[in-house]
């Protein structure tokens, strides 16, 4: 409107303006305390254990790549739902409630262009669904950012680096946000080399790689460490698949697999349609990847609760997302079929927990209204927090192992670090500190080489947990044989018994003596050798087949399972991890307790294993192939039979 137009002209689209802004300053305010999520009390169990990990790591200054080795990134303490009391209380204070309604912002502001009802529901669809995954929340700003700043025609260099400073500092979060955005900066850098716009090129690809080194080096990290940091965040991505992927229902796969196909074929619809085919090539060609990862995420750790769990992931990925797409990509079509995936996804909710819908406007009204509470004490939250894990630590107390331990350091077997955190243990962690995150055989070797390096804690909590009921030894399991005559059981308090290290673990690898090579079938009883005098090693390569190989890409790979027959006659199943399998694991004797550790670790077997098969879960044994077996036996753990005392745990000579 220029200045010959009537002043009533000019005051109309002055309070259009006005309102406009007003729209969407209360929409990003309501959507920032929405995302709002202050941490809660912590405990021992896996996930308090890992978060209040990531909070120590930050405060101790541990460096990500060498000393921790985890999915998440060095700023990932930040988006933990757990805190430690004062410890790192501010800066988590500062992400989750400035840097929410800063997200909120970005959110709001890469959007505000569509059409009113588009833009109004993707903030409602954001807020209303958003804690179901946190990760959803994340990828939807990173999608955003890409597609609507980093690729969007009329921007300059100094916006387009502006965008990839944000997305600097959210790789820093976590591994996966990391891998998103360098997807997307690469896809951006692309859209405009084809556009022949090279200095905007150079800026998205620039701006990001100084925001990654700017925001490691801010989280405290050495700069020599991110090239680790990247290349082992990739080995365990590697392995994730094989390690720790949960079945879901049919019902859920058919969902998951529609809402994947309907997104597939959006995107492919939404390539052919675009006019300008270098935006068109860049943007579809990152969010189909961007749809596959998430796709990845969500089904190959399909874990299911109430009101949440990693198989939300694609639905509200693809829910939040689908009213804002067709009008980024196409903004000429006032419809576009992509649209449909919102109700799609709505309807998914609705087959797998119906009580969504009566549960999740009252949950993000109690969140509204306790968020605004905590706005008005922020300055007495530390405090608080300080207090409420003060009683946290007196309910997971143990006096005897505080007394023993006193100023030497501590390590945990297998994931509840926690545990010693809040017995305020001085931790010498190894690098992946749950050992069922040290999937690989590189892995494990870090872990190893730990306990064989000065660095080696002087005692070891170890204590009876496992996850997905894996067959016992196999998370870390180079290290679990490694560990008898060299840490000696003291005393059992509570569920843990205390090791402490009698010598340092000697370089190298295990002397081991094979007993058996050979090809089985799933299903083909394999008995130990007669001699159980020594423990016993199992080698296994588990071969897919062509099938096997393709539902490893395309889905997850197929689950195996161990069946064994211990000596009383006894059968269970247990799960195995193929690539642990494939390196090795003490397979004899049974080491499914912690008295069961404790007994190994002085030479002593309380269940030995007669017999075991190989198994398949119901509908899985057709994408196996066969097992490749080696036994072996160690002739530096001789094992003899352990006596019992009154409470069934095993009694000294």
């Amino acid at each position: 409107m220029d200045a010959f137009a009537s002043p009533s002209i000019r005051a109309g689209d002055g309070l259009r303006r006005a309102l406009a802004a007003a729209e969407a300053a209360l929409a990003a305010a309501v959507l920032g305390l929405c995302l709002m999520g202050l941490p809660g009390t912590p405990d021992t169990r896996l996930d308090a254990s890992w978060q209040t990990m990531l909070i120590h790591a930050h405060a101790a200054g541990l460096q990500f790549g060498r000393d921790i080795i985890f999915t998440w990134g060095p700023l990932g303490y930040l988006c933990c739902v757990y805190h430690m009391g004062e410890v790192g209380a501010v800066p988590m204070l500062i992400w989750q409630t400035a840097g929410q309604l800063l997200v909120a912002v970005a959110a709001v502001s890469l959007t505000w262009g569509l059409a009113r009802w588009r833009r109004l529901a993707f903030v409602v669809l954001l807020a209303a669904f958003h804690w179901l995954f946190l990760d959803a929340e994340y990828f939807v700003l990173i999608s955003l950012v890409v597609v609507s700043g980093l690729m969007r025609r009329g921007a300059g260099v100094p916006v387009i680096v502006g965008w990839a400073l944000v997305l600097g500092f959210l790789s820093q979060l976590k591994f996966t946000y990391l891998v998103l955005s360098a997807a997307g900066v690469l896809a951006a850098a692309a859209c405009w080399a084809l556009r022949r716009a090279w200095p905007r090129a150079a800026a998205a690809a620039a701006g990001y790689g100084a925001a990654v080194l700017g925001a490691w080096i801010a989280a405290g990290q050495n700069p020599d460490n991110l090239y680790p940091y990247i290349r082992r965040g990739l080995e365990v991505a590697s392995g994730y698949g094989d390690a720790m992927g949960m079945d879901e229902s049919w019902t859920l796969f058919l969902w998951g697999a529609a809402a994947a196909l309907a997104c597939a074929l959006a995107i492919a619809s939404a390539w052919r349609a675009v006019p300008e085919r270098a935006y068109a090539s860049a943007a579809c060609a990152y969010l189909a990847f961007s749809f596959l990862v998430m796709w990845k995420e969500s089904f190959t750790r399909a874990d299911f609760m109430p009101l949440g769990g990693h198989v939300f992931g694609l639905f509200v990925y693809a829910l939040v997302l689908a009213p804002v797409l067709p009008g980024l990509l196409l903004p000429a079509r006032r419809w576009h079929w992509l649209d449909l995936l919102a109700p799609l996804c709505l309807a998914a909710f609705a087959q797998f927990d119906g009580a969504l819908y009566l549960q999740a406007p009252r949950i993000v009204w109690e969140r509204l209204y306790w968020n605004v509470h905590c706005l008005g004490r922020l300055g007495s939250l530390p405090a608080d927090w300080q207090e409420d894990y003060a009683r946290a630590c007196a309910r997971a107390s143990l006096p005897r192992v505080r007394a023993e331990v006193g100023n030497a350091t501590a390590d945990v077997y297998n994931f509840s670090t926690a545990a010693a955190l809040m017995n305020g243990l001085r931790l010498a962690t190894r690098p992946i500190f749950q050992g069922y995150s040290a999937y690989t055989p590189g892995l494990e070797g870090w872990n190893y080489r730990f306990y064989q390096s000065a660095r080696a804690p002087d005692y070891l909590l170890w204590n009876e947990e496992r996850i997905d009921d894996r067959y016992p030894a196999q998370d870390d399991a180079m290290l679990v044989a490694a560990l008898p005559g060299h840490y000696r059981p003291l005393f059992r308090e509570g569920d843990y018994w205390l090791l402490k290290r009698e010598s340092t673990i000697a370089a190298g690898v295990l002397g081991r003596e094979i007993v058996l090579n050979r090809t089985v079938w799933l299903g083909e009883e394999v008995a130990l050798p007669a001699d159980c005098g020594h423990a016993v090693w199992m080698a296994a390569n588990a071969v897919p087949n062509a099938l096997g190989r393709a539902r490893a890409i395309l889905y997850k790979p197929a689950a195996l399972a161990i069946a064994t027959t211990d000596e009383r006659g006894d059968v269970h199943s247990w799960r195995v991890l193929p690539r642990v399998a494939r390196a090795g694991f003490v397979l004899a004797p049974l080491i499914a307790s912690a008295d069961d550790a404790a007994a190994f670790m002085e030479h002593r077997r309380r269940t030995w294993i007669r017999s075991f098969h190989f198994d398949a879960p119901a509908g899985q044994a057709e994408f196996w192939s066969h097992v490749d077996v080696s036994l072996f036996s160690i002739p530096s753990l001789p094992m003899r039979s352990a006596d019992y005392d009154a409470s069934g745990s095993p009694s000294r000579p």
